[in-house]
């Protein structure tokens, strides 16, 4: 039979150890960005809330005291966390402890409260049967033990491939092509929530793209900055990707008076910030 607290104890440590690879194969701490992390600080606290993870996980498996209480506490801070990006107006997110998928806010703050109470079910001592209890920790330190050589080897690919793309990637320009998107020094095709005069700026998104998230953060800067910001999101209005002839995502489109200034497909800030600039200069040379 099974004690009630070493299985709730052996679910936590499975979403944990789940969660902590999701984050290191995604490398994407720009998804911190909604929970108002400094950019600087970004990826250490990306990373090592991951290791954090492994870590409780680790000490759950070995049937460590300090494991349940420490589980409850990243629990809090997850909830407290969701809380903030929710009173902050954000309504979907894309999280990262589970694979690349926008989900509700609302579901997320649930979410973390049933691992919380998951998490605090493994304090308790509800014997409901005296089963074998070595052969399951031997097992559960066997899983342990796996899991840690698969972050290693994660981390020395990350730590491999971090300096191939630094030197592949460079800043490159926006695709700009003339079949793609609204006609450049035309009115911007109809979509709400448009200011219509000065400059603006409307960014393209779909689910499940990387670049997207990864460029969000930037667009997101902008509109601090005072720059209108409109973000389109294919799974919530495919019909404005209709009408503005979106061949993919990251798309961006610069409009100056609700004309359409400069257009293109956008993998970084720098050549999102360079298609304003170009569109800006296009209409200041303009013939009046």
């Amino acid at each position: 039979m099974v004690e009630v607290d070493l299985l709730a104890r052996l679910a936590t440590a499975a979403v944990l150890l789940w969660a902590a690879l999701s984050k290191l194969s995604a490398r994407d701490p720009a998804r911190l960005e909604p929970y108002g992390v400094p950019r600087a600080l970004e990826a250490p606290v990306y990373y090592g809330l991951a290791f954090a993870e492994a870590a409780v996980a680790g000490a759950l498996l070995a049937d460590a005291s300090v494991g349940p209480p420490a589980a409850v506490a990243l629990g809090i801070l997850f909830t407290i966390g969701l809380v903030g990006v929710r009173l902050r107006g954000i309504r979907r997110l894309d999280c990262g402890c589970f694979g690349s998928k926008e989900r509700s806010t609302d579901v997320l703050i649930a979410r973390a409260l049933g691992f919380t109470a998951l998490a605090a079910l493994g304090m308790l001592t509800l014997n409901l049967s005296m089963p074998a209890r070595d052969t399951v920790v031997l097992v559960a330190l066997g899983v342990l033990a796996t899991a840690v050589v698969v972050l290693g080897l994660l981390v020395l690919a990350l730590y491999r491939q971090v300096g191939i793309l630094t030197l592949r990637l460079g800043p490159g320009v926006a695709l700009e092509l003339a079949e793609e998107g609204p006609s450049v020094a035309e009115p911007a095709p109809e979509l709400d929530g448009l200011v219509g005069t000065g400059s603006e700026l409307v960014a393209f998104f779909s689910p499940g793209c990387r670049l997207c998230r990864q460029l969000a953060p930037g667009v997101r800067a902008l509109a601090r900055e005072g720059i209108p910001v409109r973000i389109v999101y294919e799974h919530e209005e495919p019909d404005a990707f209709e009408r503005w002839h979106i061949p993919g995502t990251p798309f961006a489109v610069h409009l100056v008076g609700g004309t359409v200034a400069a257009k293109g497909t956008v993998n970084t800030l720098e050549q999102l910030e360079q298609l304003m600039a170009v569109g800006t200069e296009r209409v200041q040379h303009a013939p009046a």
